[in-house]
């Protein structure tokens, strides 16, 4: 891994972001035909190729004026922080790579955010993700030297997994982030960033099932319920950015309620869900970017009929909104289905909730799509049509996230 990393950096330095990019995508397609003819596919890998293909898609959004070697080479440091992280077999180095893929994330929205309240998002960001994963490093320690693990010990390693993923009650530093980011910035946000938090805990219940299935019963109903809540906050919300950015720790928190309760099932639709919601989520951000630009505004209400002026972005739309609801054949789907056999098989009563978490959840995706698309635009007359870049770019998105179902054997945990 490093050996290719650091042949990246040295053509990064030549400034020519074309040429790192197709490096990227050589590094990604080794690796994938590699283990494709092996048959040895597991959750490091996933994520491995998950970080590479995004941070390539991120690449390919950035605007020509905002090129530069600054920003070629926040990118290549934040592919190597999440590089170490899921490539790391040990748990100090993960933590690093855990913490180090917070400061690119957070120079990205200083230096390319929108507005001045971008300074009090990144401000919230780091008091959640770096404040709560000192205990983290505290647990870590202390398991190596005392070689016991304890309720305070839990709960020192869960802080920080709640803050990443993050759970409801740790969430109000992601929408604030999403809202300042520019999109390349809530495309990582959103695609990779939250999936160290799944992937931490995955890691860690490997060595300490049976107490994590003990202390985490009000923790997956508090979860529930804070999904069922958020789903219903993403109504009241004016600008569609912060409404992705809530659709975000609503998945979240279904992944979370699901990896709780340590049953196979649940485990394995975690694993699909987080792939195809950093996907989608992705997407999301990304066609919301390419909007944003035509109008200047993220404003629900100014925002309508756009399926009359550009089709092809209301395609788009129509495309990743059913996919954010688990429309077959998108990767969403059979996660969310063995996450919700997994949550009724722990607990028979959490029907209701996790009906109304399945109805909420998909309305409004729809409300999003069509409060948007449909409608009487008084404001706008004519746009620039989609481009052939911005139309690959949303298909390189669309594509994996529903032809991965064609094989899920390959992400069985």
């Amino acid at each position: 891994m490093l050996e290719v990393l650091l042949s990246i950096l040295f053509i990064a330095v030549l400034k020519n972001w074309m040429l790192v990019m197709n490096s990227m995508v050589v590094y990604f397609l080794i690796i994938l035909f590699k283990f494709y003819d092996s048959g040895e596919y597991n959750l490091k890998l996933i994520m491995y190729l998950l970080s590479i293909w995004l941070v390539v898609m991120m690449m390919m959004s950035v605007d020509l004026s905002s090129k530069s070697l600054d920003l070629l080479m926040i990118f290549i440091i934040l592919l190597f922080s999440l590089l170490l992280a899921f490539y790391s077999e040990s748990m100090i180095g993960f933590y690093l790579g855990f913490e180090m893929s917070v400061f690119p994330v957070l120079l990205i929205i200083y230096g390319w955010g929108y507005q001045p309240d971008r300074l009090e998002a990144g401000f919230y960001m780091i008091l959640y993700t770096v404040i709560f994963s000192l205990p983290f490093l505290v647990g870590i320690f202390y398991c190596y030297y005392m070689k016991t693990m304890n309720f305070f010990v839990y709960f020192m390693f869960m802080m920080a997994f709640f803050a990443k993923l993050p759970m409801f009650g740790f969430h109000f530093w992601l929408p604030r982030a999403h809202v300042e980011a520019p999109v390349f910035g809530s495309m990582i946000l959103a695609g990779v960033m939250l999936k160290l938090g799944g992937y931490g805990i995955i890691k860690v219940c490997l060595s300490s099932g049976d107490m994590f299935y003990v202390y985490s019963n009000v923790i997956i109903m508090i979860s529930i319920l804070g999904g069922v809540y958020l789903s219903g906050n993403c109504f009241v919300q004016s600008d569609m950015k912060m409404l992705v950015a809530y659709s975000s720790v609503v998945h979240m928190s279904i992944v979370l309620s699901g990896l709780l309760t340590m049953t196979e099932m649940g485990i394995n639709g975690s694993i699909y869900l987080m792939v195809g919601h950093g996907l989608c989520s992705s997407g999301l951000f990304c066609i919301l970017g390419f909007t944003y630009n035509r109008t200047s505004t993220r404003s629900i209400y100014l925002n309508k009929g756009i399926l009359i002026l550009m089709p092809t972005c209301s395609l788009w739309w129509f495309l990743f909104c059913s996919s954010n609801l688990s429309f077959p054949p998108c990767l969403n789907m059979p996660g969310e289905i063995l996450l919700f056999i997994s949550i009724l098989s722990w607990e028979k009563m959490t029907y209701v909730f996790m009906g109304l978490f399945g109805l909420i959840s998909s309305m409004y995706s729809i409300y999003l799509f069509s409060f948007t698309q449909q409608g009487q635009n008084s404001i706008y007359f004519s746009f620039n049509n989609f481009t052939l870049s911005e139309s690959l770019l949303m298909s390189l998105h669309w594509i994996p996230l529903n032809i991965l179902i064609l094989d899920l054997s390959m992400m069985n945990f």
